[in-house]
């Protein structure tokens, strides 16, 4: 009977079932109540398991695709960085090697108008030749007012001389350095009165200096460590004043007339890159220089006659050409 009843009306009773259920429950949650049902218990410890770990699942999915966004973000932005820190470091060094460029410029500018006595064009090193020791035996210049210029003339910096124009094409040039076995320069010790002539080793950064005793009272100040040894322009080719190099070892070799020590140079050629070229100076060129013919710009300077001791025939005879006093 009750079967036949369900069968008749379960569609009715389907769809009290459906409005009913949510009063009820409005009525069942909406009341006011001090206690935890028991079926309320059960439902919570039932579903609660379920709902942590799918909270879980739900957070981690979360943070992993949030972590990957980020990273990918961060990884972006780091490439970034690192692409404007290159520019930075580049123009930082730049920045740098300009100011460094124009301190030495100054000081170079500086030196010329201290000096007006002598004539300059500037020129800048393009090259270096190295020896199979790691010495610098050459330089290569990149001249600026390369009509004036021609071979044999004086390459200076401000802080000393570096040696002579020995080869000259177009705007480039080579300099034979001072430390050039070739080379010769009349000096004097600053201060103390004491001429004679500096020659080049050919080897490592090193002078032969032979110089000249006139009296008693200069032997009693004998030369020193440190000893600036300057040009004196007798030799027509470097202008006197300039630092040739100081005394680095004060045991000397006796040669006749001659003390000869060895002297380390002024100027650093290993990193030199701006230099100046004595072009005309109130010297004058040497007078063994033959004149340049017509039309030609470069000749090459024969070397400057090697200072040979004469036979002393009194006290103070010395080598005329290694006196202050003697005649250009």
């Amino acid at each position: 009977m009750l079967w036949q009843l369900l069968g008749r009306y379960h569609k009715s009773l389907l769809l009290l079932l459906v409005f009913a259920v949510p009063l009820v429950s409005m009525y069942y949650h909406g009341r006011p109540r001090t206690e935890t049902s028991p079926v309320e218990k059960v439902l919570l410890a039932v579903t609660s398991p379920s709902a942590r770990m799918t909270q879980a699942a739900v957070s981690g999915s979360r943070d992993l695709l949030r972590g990957y966004v980020v990273l990918t973000d961060t990884e972006a932005r780091n490439r970034e960085l690192e692409r404007e820190n290159r520019i930075l470091l580049g123009e930082a060094l730049r920045s740098r090697t300009q100011a460094q460029e124009l301190d030495r410029v100054k000081l170079l500018c500086g030196f010329r108008q201290q000096r007006r006595d002598f004539e300059t064009v500037p020129a800048r090193v393009v090259g270096r030749d190295v020896s199979q020791f790691f010495q610098v035996v050459r330089l290569r210049l990149d001249v600026q007012g390369a009509a004036l210029v021609r071979e044999g003339q004086a390459v200076i910096t401000h802080d000393g001389i570096v040696g002579r124009i020995e080869k000259l094409a177009g705007t480039y040039a080579d300099v034979m350095l001072v430390t050039d076995a070739r080379s010769q320069v009349h000096a004097t010790v600053l201060g103390k009165g004491i001429v004679g002539s500096v020659k080049g080793k050919g080897k490592r950064n090193e002078f032969s200096a032979q110089f000249v005793y006139l009296d008693s009272a200069e032997r009693a100040a004998p030369l020193q460590p440190g000893d600036a040894v300057m040009t004196t322009g007798h030799d027509r080719v470097f202008p006197a004043g300039l630092e040739v190099g100081h005394v680095s070892d004060v045991r000397s070799s006796r040669n006749g007339l001659y003390h000869e020590y060895v002297l380390a140079p002024a100027v650093a050629y290993a990193s030199i890159e701006e230099l100046l070229i004595v072009t005309d100076y109130r010297g004058g060129p040497w007078e063994g220089q033959p004149p340049l013919p017509a039309g030609k710009t470069t000749e090459f300077a024969p070397p400057m006659p090697p200072l040979e001791p004469t036979k002393p025939s009194g006290k103070r005879a010395v080598d005329p050409a290694n006196t202050p006093d003697a005649p250009p």
